[in-house]
């Protein structure tokens, strides 16, 4: 009896911690560039809730061979991790383990997702129940960004074969150092939507913005989110290290959109000075 009391205790506290997170999204933690075995071992004892990891193709250092999707960030093309090997072992992470690591798997070009589709598809089943996100830039935004995104059509297209998934999709950005002006535009967003809307996705999405250029954006970020809430949208908010951020106008915005909508990516430092509240006070 007393084993079934603390197993009803311990399910029922689980429940509830699950509860919080769902009522604000920047309690959620991240780990970032999980693109070597080394690392990897480290996310996964540690207590961050996501990792994220980069793909390109290339090659498992000292074997050769056609390039393979393998965890790496440009200009890099060779790890000791393949992608393939990444989903396996936070997979049986996973099932050791009650509480989920998730992923979000970040693909540098359309090649590398392309010849991606096998490995992430048993990934994107029904039994598989830790989050799983889809990640690329694929359109052109501030500040005058020169980055090539991801090909917008072929990655939305691919990605919609995974119902599972989320979509984590947004602009590639020229920000930091001596920039600290711009803001996503009408144009950004109406390109945005479009693009959803002409590749018929219908599973949740969450738009990546900059902390500094989002907070200079919250009315077309707003129009943005209300016009893609049928996919139960949210914005993830990320920021570099050493970025200028309005941090009164970004806490304004999170506040605005609800933190039940907004994931927050951004260094320590800039995450205490926006003072936002703990999830216990965070109204439905």
């Amino acid at each position: 009896m007393l084993q079934l009391v603390i197993t009803l205790a311990l399910a029922a506290t689980m429940a509830q911690c699950e509860e919080e997170v769902m009522k604000n999204l920047t309690t959620v933690t991240w780990a970032h560039a999980v693109n070597d075995k080394a690392y990897l071992e480290k996310a996964l004892a540690s207590d961050v809730s996501m990792l994220e990891a980069d793909i390109v193709l290339g090659h498992i250092t000292g074997k050769d061979g056609p390039p393979i999707p393998v965890m790496a960030h440009p200009p890099a093309t060779t790890s000791d991790l393949s992608l393939s090997e990444f989903l396996s072992t936070v997979k049986q992470h996973n099932n050791l383990n009650s509480k989920q690591k998730g992923v979000k798997l970040d693909f540098k070009s359309i090649e590398a997702f392309e010849k991606a589709q096998p490995i992430i598809a048993p990934y994107s089943k029904p039994e598989i129940t830790f989050p799983l996100w889809l990640n690329a830039d694929i359109l052109p935004g501030p500040v005058k960004a020169t980055t090539k995104p991801v090909d917008a059509d072929k990655f939305l297209k691919l990605a919609s074969e995974h119902p599972r998934a989320v979509l984590s999709v947004g602009w590639t950005t020229n920000y930091g150092g001596n920039i600290t002006e711009g803001e996503y535009s009408r144009e950004h967003i109406g390109t945005m939507l479009r693009k959803l809307h002409e590749n018929h996705i219908n599973q949740t999405v969450t738009i990546p913005v900059r902390a500094g250029i989002a907070s200079n954006s919250q009315p077309v970020l707003l129009d943005l989110l209300r016009e893609t809430a049928y996919l139960n949208s949210s914005m993830t908010v990320w920021s570099s290290e050493g970025d200028f951020v309005e941090v009164d106008r970004l806490r304004a915005l999170l506040l605005t959109v609800g933190l039940e909508r907004s994931y927050l990516d951004v260094p320590k430092d800039l995450a205490d000075r926006l003072h936002l509240p703990p999830a216990a006070n965070v109204k439905n």
